[in-house]
């Protein structure tokens, strides 16, 4: 139930140095092969580790925004699996707007990546400027009564839906997300598919199918000791138990509250990147 989403931002590759379309593309699957090869050891779906291969490589900028991607026989045939299998990977990315598909012209990267998207899971990679991949595994997508600060920040709701998902940062460490919103105006998510939360960019969800788009988050980060139940979800002994929760508020049309988020954030090495930004999705 594993899903990825490239985070990385990509450094403009230089067209002295661009090899010519052949070369490239030929590179490009070989890199793909390798990447599906170490990704072998994997319970998940083979379309679900060649999505995170393909998404890999974008992060890594082998495939750049409106890149045009190898026909889906010469990518079965690189890999070693089925046409059906590279399709409905492709159906993943293009659900995900990781990918474009034109009909009779083929498939391209999105011009729109996730990365200048991507709001709270922007960890900083080695070099200090790329963003490192994230995946979301939803857990569960339930109705809640538990009391918690969302219920003073959505005062006009009367029950509550808490979306639970762990993200994993480039498979180094978890994070976990709890997204609550109005119980009775997203009542219709609970019938969805747990495999459609399976991703990082849940307000799109919001935004597109119930027409409540983010337009501005506030966001406060504290210090603490996890409970034994966020310990176990994130596979943290007792004594490593510490870590961050990031709140995060949401705000749609006319400031009006749309969810609140605790994402639970283990000790780890990485920077965070908390952007200033205003208008998020419209």
């Amino acid at each position: 139930m594993k899903n990825a989403i490239a985070v990385k931002k990509l450094a403009p590759r230089s067209s002295s140095s661009k090899p010519d379309e052949g070369e490239s593309a030929t590179s490009a699957l070989e890199r793909l092969r390798l990447a599906l090869e170490s990704l072998s050891t994997s319970d998940e779906p083979r379309h679900s580790r060649l999505r995170r291969a393909m998404l890999n490589l974008m992060a890594d900028g082998h495939w750049a925004a409106g890149d045009k991607l190898p026909p889906e026989k010469e990518i079965a045939d690189a890999v070693g699996l089925s046409l059906g299998t590279v399709q409905k990977a492709l159906s993943r990315l293009a659900a995900d707007n990781v990918v474009v598909r034109r009909h009779g012209h083929g498939t391209f990267v999105s011009p729109s990546s996730q990365a200048e998207q991507l709001l709270h899971f922007r960890f900083i990679g080695d070099d200090g400027v790329a963003l490192m991949p994230v995946y979301a595994e939803a857990i569960d997508c339930t109705a809640v009564t538990a009391d918690g600060p969302w219920i003073g920040f959505l005062a006009s709701a009367r029950k509550f839906i808490r979306v639970r998902r762990r993200i994993k940062v480039a498979d180094e460490f978890d994070c976990l997300s709890e997204l609550y919103i109005d119980g009775e105006r997203f009542r219709s998510i609970l019938a969805m598919p747990l495999q459609e939360l399976n991703r990082v960019l849940i307000r799109t969800i919001l935004a597109e199918r119930f027409n409540a788009p983010t337009l501005s988050v506030s966001q406060q980060i504290h210090a603490t000791e996890f409970s034994a139940e966020i310990g176990q979800m994130l596979g943290l002994t007792a004594k490593k138990r510490f870590g961050m929760v990031l709140e995060v508020r949401s705000y749609s049309h006319h400031q009006a509250p749309l969810a609140f988020q605790a994402i639970y954030i283990p000790g780890n090495v990485r920077h965070l990147d908390l952007p200033s930004r205003k208008v998020l999705h419209t």
